[in-house]
């Protein structure tokens, strides 16, 4: 009887001492993919891995690459002046990345509706991912929404946007604004007015602050058009308080 319990203790010993090996090695590598990640960012020379690749060495700490790239491609998206020179043709290739080592990691479906349906400007490639996002997160009612908004904004598809707003509203806990977005977007309204309610929404619903920084940004945009397309002064003061209300808010 002892000696079994002595085996099971050196047994148990080992075991432990060979997961912490596994750790360490797994949040080296994480680190080694991280720096070589972001050097070859800088140099224009990003050759992201393949889903399955990652998953296969990953050792089963598939979140804390998902969390490495991630952060690789905050850094990517906030480039603005190398953005601007390649067109943002890489944020399908991170977020799918992202998403399929950690399908429940939400941010990256609000981005793969802002960086690959807006900026890279492949609604259908953000629409790829959302889906993903709605397969593996059936108890949220933020997939569905982000897929309308990416049907709505990105691919001017109002009535697909509705039947994802009507689905959304389904889900328990969802707000009740939901079913009157899909209302509105049924109405004959000018689809500049839809525009700025969806992406109030958008910046008024949610927490986070990169997809509130990006739904302000977008806010901004859409009041200027309507600043510099409104002849009336009153019209135009209402816009300036607007302006001066996004500008207030963080």
């Amino acid at each position: 009887m002892k000696a079994t319990t002595k085996t099971r203790s050196i047994f148990m010993t080992l075991s432990w001492c060979a997961i912490l090996v596994l750790m360490a090695f797994a949040i080296h590598y994480c680190q080694e993919k991280l720096d070589t990640s972001l050097k070859s960012q800088q140099s224009g020379r990003e050759v992201l891995p393949k889903p399955e690749a990652l998953h296969l060495l990953s050792l089963g700490y598939d979140q804390i690459l998902a969390d490495m790239y991630w952060l690789s491609f905050i850094q990517y998206f906030g480039d603005g002046p190398a953005r601007q020179i390649d067109h943002y043709s890489k944020c399908y290739d991170y977020l799918n990345l992202v998403s399929a080592l950690d399908s429940h990691f939400i941010q990256a479906y609000w981005f793969a509706l802002f960086a690959v349906g807006a900026e890279q400007r492949r609604p259908d490639l953000a629409d790829r991912i959302i889906s993903r996002g709605l397969s593996a997160n059936q108890d949220n009612w933020y997939l569905p929404y982000i897929a309308g908004v990416n049907q709505f904004i990105n691919s001017k598809d109002e009535k697909a946007a509705a039947k994802y707003y009507k689905m959304a509203a389904k889900f328990p806990g969802s707000p009740p604004w939901l079913t009157r977005q899909a209302q509105i977007l049924d109405t004959n309204l000018p689809r500049l007015f839809k525009e700025i309610r969806t992406w109030n929404t958008v910046y008024e619903s949610n927490p986070d602050g990169l997809v509130r920084a990006a739904a302000r940004s977008k806010l901004i945009d859409l009041w200027r058009y309507v600043y510099r397309h409104t002849p009336e002064a009153h019209s135009k003061q209402e816009v300036i308080k607007q302006l001066d209300k996004l500008s207030a808010k963080p």
